[in-house]
Order: structure tokens, then sequence, then C-alpha cells
């Protein structure tokens, strides 16, 4: 390598076996490396090292510390194998703890003490990443180590293996970070800032945690068709801020699904890939549009928001708000009643009860069709029964002929006389009945009102 003209192209070095550690640390290369499936018997030290480009083609190498490298064009580690006979894998969130929130997370790693087979820790990366069927195999938690990892183009890991976790949080991606089809134990990319899209699909498949806390992906984060497997494996996608979101997985998860305080436009799933009640986490998702792979009416979407045992009444306020933007007015006030109930459930027996009358007669003010034939049911019962038992006349004058219709109407209607209740003395049962619908008329107005302004306040 001494000596190489950097006008002749990067130093080649193809089928080789490389005896001994290899130490090329804080070099400053004016041409690039290729070191094309070769094996090396000891780790490749490249810290700090500044080269045009690096190629470690289906090479094989117990460990490659590249913390610090600066590469002008591309890392490409396709094929490559990097560490020893794997050990047993240790998916993400095997031995988390809780944090705040409750969202079950592994705190941030100790730097200085992390081991993985590959460390990327502040690399700069002028290309992109290639990373195709890449395979790391470690003992301990993690095979990628790259903590703020800065690649302009993309990192591309389409089938790539690793039975620890990926460690990359606060990475910058120029442009698309794709994982299709990889086989990891959990990813840690916390803080990701990528300018196109994260792709976790086609088979992705991760034992562990996926950890995009607080990350920014300009175009779609999408994870059709991947698989968490196991009881660790989950998402943890708290703040995550995102034009669309796609959570179309082959299955239902075993673990849970966090999506607190997130934000994106368009949110894709499909119910058979929900997680069991109790493990979605969706308090203060911000969302504009909800769509499903699979036909999935208004009760399906408070079915949904069911399974956020935790979540308080803004899950439903934005879900309605989702509707109403969309035109769908019915489905939007469909959730609101719904939010009344659940809002409801934690008041006193008091507030309860009165919350089942407003539910029975009005429905919070978003039914108010069944008001009015709760109204035509009570006249049509009283006229019935006063039909074939008229009251007296009062004083016995019976100057007004009695109507038992309008008479029920005026028995009815607080706020109106027609004249008919105060014309007419019923006695008896006939006395017990119209006090019934006095009664009624009343409760079924006051419920009225209070609907109808709650309502009303909210639009």
């Amino acid at each position: 390598m001494v000596g190489h003209d950097p006008a002749s192209g990067p130093f080649r070095l193809r089928g080789a076996r490389v005896v001994g550690p290899v130490d090329l640390t804080h070099r400053q290369l004016a041409f690039g490396l290729e070191f094309v499936e070769c094996r090396f018997t000891d780790s490749l030290d490249l810290r700090g090292l500044s080269a045009g480009s690096l190629d470690l083609g289906a090479s094989r190498l117990p460990a490659l510390v590249a913390d610090g490298l600066a590469v002008e064009g591309d890392v490409r580690l396709a094929g490559c194998r990097i560490g020893g006979e794997p050990g047993r894998p240790v998916p993400l969130g095997a031995e988390a703890r809780p944090v705040r929130d409750g969202v079950r997370a592994p705190r941030r790693v100790a730097e200085a003490s992390a081991e993985a087979p590959l460390r990327l820790a502040d690399a700069r990366i002028a290309g992109n990443l290639v990373a195709e069927e890449l395979a790391l195999f470690s003992t301990g938690p993690w095979s990628c180590f790259a903590p703020r990892l800065r690649v302009e183009g993309a990192v591309q890991g389409q089938s790539l293996t690793a039975t620890g976790a990926l460690y990359l949080r606060d990475a910058r991606v120029g442009h698309a970070l794709g994982l299709n089809g990889a086989r990891v134990g959990g990813l840690d990319a916390t803080g990701l800032a990528c300018g196109r899209g994260f792709y976790a699909d086609w088979g992705f498949h991760t034992s562990g945690q996926v950890l995009l806390r607080g990350a920014t992906v300009e175009s779609v984060v999408t994870f059709h068709d991947a698989t968490l497997a196991g009881p660790h494996a989950g998402l943890v996608l708290g703040r995550l801020t995102t034009p669309r979101l796609r959570l179309d997985l082959r299955g239902a998860p075993e673990g849970r699904i966090v999506l607190r305080d997130a934000h994106v436009g368009a949110l894709v799933d499909d119910p058979s890939a929900w997680p069991r009640a109790g493990n979605l986490d969706i308090e203060g998702l911000v969302y504009k549009r909800l769509g499903s792979t699979s036909p999935l009416d208004v009760k399906g979407r408070l079915g949904w928001l069911a399974l956020d045992q935790e979540a308080g009444v803004g899950v439903f306020e934005q879900l309605a708000l989702s509707y109403q933007s969309s035109g769908d007015e019915r489905a939007a006030r469909t959730v609101r009643h719904a939010r009344e109930r659940h809002l409801r459930r934690g008041d006193r027996l008091t507030g309860r009860i009165w919350g089942t009358v407003q539910d029975v007669l009005f429905g919070y003010g978003y039914a108010p069709r069944r008001a009015l034939l709760w109204l035509l049911a009570l006249v049509a019962a009283g006229s019935s029964w006063f039909s074939v038992r008229a009251p007296a006349p009062v004083g016995g004058s019976g100057q007004r002929a009695f109507d038992p219709v309008l008479y029920c109407v005026d028995l009815l209607v607080p706020v109106v006389s027609l004249g008919y209740r105060s014309a007419f003395d019923p006695a008896g049962w006939d006395k017990a009945v119209a006090v019934f619908l006095i009664v009624s008329g009343w409760l079924l107005a006051t419920a009225v009102i209070s609907g109808a302004s709650r309502a009303l306040g909210r639009v």
C-alpha cells in the first residue's frame, strides 16, 4: 500500500488471507481500498481513516472497527461476514427497564464499553453504505454500533443478518434506509433523520424491539409484511414524524406498538396485525388520514382505540377529526358519541346515571333523531291512554273540546303551552300518567339541551 499511485485507482486485494491485525488508524489516503473476498485472522482497525472508498465485499473478518471513518465514496460490505461464531441471540428489550410513560426501552448505551463486531461510530460516508447480505455475528446485544453515523447517500441493508441489534442512534441518512428482508435482533434508531424512506418490510424479521423514537423520516416509514417475533419484539415509534406510516405486519405481534406523540400524515395498518389489548399506545398520536389494507368501518376503528386501555378521550377526538377532514360527518359523530361514553365511565354514580339517561334519550347530542322518536313514542302512548280515559274539564265548564294528541303534546313540551294542560284535571291513574309525561318532557328537554350544547361546543 505504501507508494501506491492514486492515479491508478483503488488499492486492490482479492482473495487474500491476511494474518495478524491490520491497523490503518488515522491514515490519510487519496485513493480507495478494496479487500474483496479476503479472509482476515484478526480485526481490521480503520478508526479515523480517510479514504476515497472502501470495499470489503464477500470478505470475512472477526471485527471491523471504523469509528470516525471518513470516506468520499461508497462503503461496500455486501456479502461480508463479520464476527466469530454466533452466540445465543439477545433480543433488544429483553433486559429493558421501565422508563417514562411506561414504555419499556433500553437506555442510552455507554459507548466506551459497547462491544460489537461492526463499529461505525461518528463515521462519515459521502456515498452509499452497501450492506446487502451482510452477516454480523455477536455474542452480546449489539451487532452493529454506529451512533451518529452520517451517510449522504443510502443505506442498503437488504437481506442483512444480525444475531444482535443495530445501534443507529442519531444517525443521518441523506436518502433511504432499506432493511427489506433483513433478520436482526432489534434496532435502536432513536433520533434518526432520514431524507427519504425507512423500509423494514418484505420479510423483515426482528426478535427484539425496533426503536424510532424522535425519528424524522421525510417520505415513508413502512413495516409492510414485517414479522415481530417473540415477546420482546415490538415497535417503539414515540415522537416519530413522517408523512406516511405503514404497519400492515405479516401477523399480530406479541410485543407492544407504541405511537405515543407521533405525528403522521397517513397511517395504514391492518386489523390482523393489531397487537392484543393493552399492547397499543396511541396517546397523543396525531394523524390526518387513516387507511387499512382490509375493509374497516368506524366500529372497527373504535375497536382499535379500545386496544389502548389507558388512552384518554383525546384519541377519540383525533379519530373524529380524521373522519371529519375526509368528509364523513356521520362517522365523526359516531366517534364523538363513543367519546362521551368513554368519558362518563370515570364519573361518579350520579354522573354515570345522568350520562346513561342522555345516551338513551339523545345520544349525548350526536343522535338527534332519537329524541324525536322518544317524543313521538310518548305522544302515541299517552294519546292511546287518554283517548279512552279522557280527563274531566276544570270546573266542569267543558269550554274546550278534549284532544288526546294535543293534550299529550302540551304535557310533554315544557316551554310552550297549548292551553290543554290547564283546561283538564286528570285523577287517579290518569293523574299518574299525566305526571309521568310531564316529568318525561322535562327530562327529555334537559337532556336535549345539555347534549346539544356539548355537541355544538365542539364544532
